[in-house]
């Protein structure tokens, strides 16, 4: 089975490090992997630098175009390249108003066979600019099909070997909430640090043992408010995996207050380890956040800006913020069950490897007898799992 991927190869974005984690997906799957990236950021893994050497030489059974909605376009000379192509994205607000261009999605997207979004907010807010599906004939002219584009609903995984689960104090002295990443603000670094320190002045004593540290590269968390946050530390500097593992590892509780998210890497590595979550119960969050082991956050829409009302995304109820942070500050025995099942659940339903084969099956049931074909062709080249070689 052979299968191209078109996206970014690069450490350094959520779209860069998804190219690369489904491209090694389906490397250990066992396809035949071709790249067609459409930027590269060294340092890259050396399974993926080598694909960089390698011809691509249709005809493919499979194109996944895995890049932001602004530039994803299935253009008709890449059409017969392959047999099925699909597109895969992410979106974090309610509309795609402030795409601009209000009929350009639909032009650039009905040759795909599908389009893939990471939650349900991301289609819901594509599906209004969705056209239908169009084929291209032997003479290169595109016709219109009588069925629109499929959009279909697959988040993007996340490599959870390198965040083994650790044993942690959940009774000790000290407590650490944190967050990790490009802490911008649509992540909303500052309401953790508002409900943080109104705890602090709300709880006093009873909440002294609770810490705060952010982990960001991002300019705008200023180092000035550690002086008026007691116990809150801010980290601008970058980090090697292992030191983000330890990191992790020394703390309790992550905070993803977040606007919109296609995934939030940084909440999964870190249940991964054993932490549990308090996360905005909305977008690219819902499609792995349970109150089994994490905490769902309140939240209302609000538009982006006023020149798009009807364009929005969340805002995290900071009242509910802090009552969950408390809740999980003051009953750490609950806290600890969910981190412990984290541990256990996010690797297996988050992992590449299960992505992959959800992404077969869901084009085995949507795309016909296309979808079908493919499947066969992705059992048959199957790798059997390590520990049954």
């Amino acid at each position: 089975m052979k299968v191209i991927v078109e996206a970014p190869m690069s450490t350094f974005t959520g779209y860069g490090n998804d190219g690369i984690g489904l491209v090694q997906a389906l490397l250990r799957w066992g396809a035949d992997v071709y790249v067609n990236p459409t930027n590269v950021d060294p340092p890259l893994p050396p399974e993926i630098a080598v694909l960089l050497t390698k011809k691509l030489e249709k005809p493919f059974d499979l194109a996944i175009h895995h890049v932001d909605p602004m530039t994803l376009e299935m253009e008709r000379e890449k059409v017969a390249a392959s047999a099925i192509n699909i597109g895969w994205t992410m979106w974090e607000y309610s509309t795609v108003d402030i795409m601009g261009q209000k009929g350009s999605w639909g032009d650039r997207t009905r040759l795909f066979d599908a389009v893939l979004g990471y939650d349900s907010v991301t289609v819901e807010a594509l599906r209004p600019r969705t056209k239908r599906h169009a084929i291209v004939d032997e003479n290169g002219k595109i016709h219109s099909t009588k069925d629109p584009v499929k959009l279909i609903t697959l988040q993007g995984g996340y490599w959870p070997e390198a965040w083994p689960a650790v044993e942690r104090d959940w009774h000790g002295d000290r407590f650490g909430f944190c967050m990790a990443g490009q802490l911008h603000e649509r992540k909303e670094p500052f309401l953790a640090i508002e409900a943080f320190a109104e705890l602090k002045k709300e709880k006093g004593d009873d909440f002294a043992g609770a810490e705060l540290h952010l982990k960001t590269q991002v300019p705008g968390l200023l180092k000035v408010m550690e002086q008026w946050t007691p116990k809150l530390r801010i980290y601008y500097e970058h980090w090697p995996v292992s030191k983000l593992r330890a990191f992790y590892g020394m703390q309790h509780c992550y905070l993803a207050p977040s606007r919109g998210e296609g995934k939030n890497m940084p909440a999964l590595e870190m249940m991964s380890t054993g932490g549990t979550c308090i996360a905005t119960n909305w977008g690219g969050h819902t499609q792995w956040l349970s109150d089994d082991f994490a905490y769902p956050l309140d939240y209302q829409l609000a538009p982006v800006s006023g020149k798009w009302p009807e364009c929005m995304n969340a805002r995290a109820d900071k009242e509910h913020l802090k009552q969950l942070m408390w809740r999980v500050y003051s009953n750490r025995s609950e806290a600890k069950m969910k981190g412990d099942l984290a541990a256990k659940r996010i690797p297996q339903m988050c992992s590449w490897d299960a992505v992959v084969e959800r992404l077969f099956l869901q084009l085995k049931h949507e795309l016909g007898d296309k979808g079908r074909a493919l499947w066969e062709k992705a059992v048959m080249c199957r790798r059997p799992p390590e520990d049954e070689v």
